[in-house]
């Protein structure tokens, strides 16, 4: 940069600051719109990323290649009812089988005292479950291949209901009164305490939020008198395998078995995960507009202060014309005020966004992630912003006729 257009850069930006600093709360009020506008768009993003990342790990958790069998409704004949020895038919037709199990859902009402009750969703499983959900025991054991085969009322419940109920975590042994819906009661001897994984809304257990159990299998068929499974879910063994096909190929073996037509329901993780994917895309661009909106707004507010600031310094441009100062001159003058204007609002909105996002994320349990290429757009797009709000007032300012602006009151 020759040496004359250096001291002019810097003499506008000189300007520019004194300028700005005449009218502090004129220039703060015009800074807050484009404050909010970055302010939304580094938190938006930020959640939406950290939300995204949640649960791509909540995914790799479960395992990237499974695929899940439902009924489609709940059938009444029970001829349509997914059953064990469905899982036999499965273990023999799919190739590279890692693991496969069924499960069994129902909603009851745990009995903790003649005057204390508590909701809850009663999981029959096998002892394969942990191999597709991350359960880990505080105390005690898991569900076992004998208790199946015994129908064992035994249970394993979260350390979160222990706590609250019992005051402490360690509960093996005690027995639990359940009601189901039906009305028939069941005593539940604890096996294992869960621990309560944190999730994105919190750990926290109320009356209006059901407690979670876990119950053999077929002790969960025998409390509700039906051998039928609410689903059926297996991994696959094989990077490359294609879900998709696996998952119709099942769905045909089950309609010949049964001997039915769309009955069943396909899913995997890929599909479900792709689907989470799309739906925080969705969500974060719709308020990502928001935030543009309001980005905008604050730039037409920037727009505006200049106009004003042209008005009210028509006679000092006109002096400045008559000593010799170019178009040019006048021009840069008025965008280096728009360009401080938008930059100063940039790193604010973008250190307050950054904060924002770590705290709600903090607050709804789900890792914070801070993108650095993002803060880094957001800084020269604040930047552009000024120049692009700014390029009409210095323009109108430019095109002032010197003489006419020397006799302006």
């Amino acid at each position: 940069m020759p040496e004359k257009d250096a001291f002019m850069f810097t003499e506008n930006l000189a300007q520019a600051f004194t300028s700005l600093k005449a009218n502090k709360l004129r220039s703060i009020l015009t800074m807050l719109g484009v404050v909010m506008g970055v302010f939304s768009i580094i938190t938006i993003l930020a959640i939406g990323n950290a939300a995204q990342k949640y649960i791509d790990a909540q995914f790799e958790q479960l395992g990237a290649n499974i695929i899940s069998v439902q009924e489609r409704t709940k059938s009444p004949d029970s001829a349509d009812w997914l059953k064990l020895e469905d899982i036999e038919m499965i273990k023999s037709m799919v190739p590279n089988l890692k693991n496969i199990h069924g499960f069994v859902q129902q909603v009851g009402e745990i009995r903790i005292s003649s005057k204390k009750s508590q909701q809850v969703y009663i999981v029959g499983i096998q002892p394969q479950y942990r191999n597709f959900e991350a359960l880990e025991l505080s105390s005690g054991r898991f569900i076992k291949e004998n208790d199946l085969e015994a129908n064992n009322r035994v249970v394993l419940v979260q350390d979160k209901f222990a706590r609250r109920y019992y005051n402490t975590a360690d509960i093996d042994g005690e027995v639990i009164t359940y009601i189901d819906q039906k009305g028939s009661i069941a005593k539940l001897k604890v096996v294992g305490v869960i621990k309560t994984k944190p999730g994105i809304f919190g750990d926290s257990l109320d009356e209006y939020m059901p407690a979670i159990m876990y119950v053999p299998l077929t002790t969960a068929q025998n409390l509700n008198g039906s051998k039928r499974l609410d689903g059926i879910e297996l991994a696959i063994d094989d990077p490359k395998a294609d879900l998709t096909r696996i998952g119709q190929q099942l769905v045909k073996a089950l309609e010949f078995k049964h001997k039915n037509e769309d009955k069943y329901l396909i899913q995997n993780t890929a599909d479900i995960q792709a689907s989470f994917g799309e739906i925080t895309m969705v969500i974060s661009l719709v308020f990502l507009a928001i935030a543009i909106i309001t980005l905008i707004v604050g730039g037409i507010g920037i727009i505006n202060i200049l106009l004003v600031s042209v008005k009210e310094r028509t006679r000092e441009i006109g002096i400045r014309r008559a000593l010799g100062a170019a178009k040019r001159d006048i021009v840069m003058q008025f965008l280096a005020e728009s360009i401080i204007l938008t930059g100063i609002s940039g790193v604010l909105g973008i250190v307050i966004g950054i904060a924002a996002g770590l705290i709600i994320s903090n607050a709804i349990n789900i890792p914070p992630v801070v993108d650095i290429k993002i803060s880094i757009l957001a800084f020269i797009g604040s930047i552009l912003l000024g120049v692009l709000f700014g390029v009409y007032p210095a323009k109108k300012a430019a095109d002032l006729d010197p003489i006419e602006a020397l006799r302006y009151e």
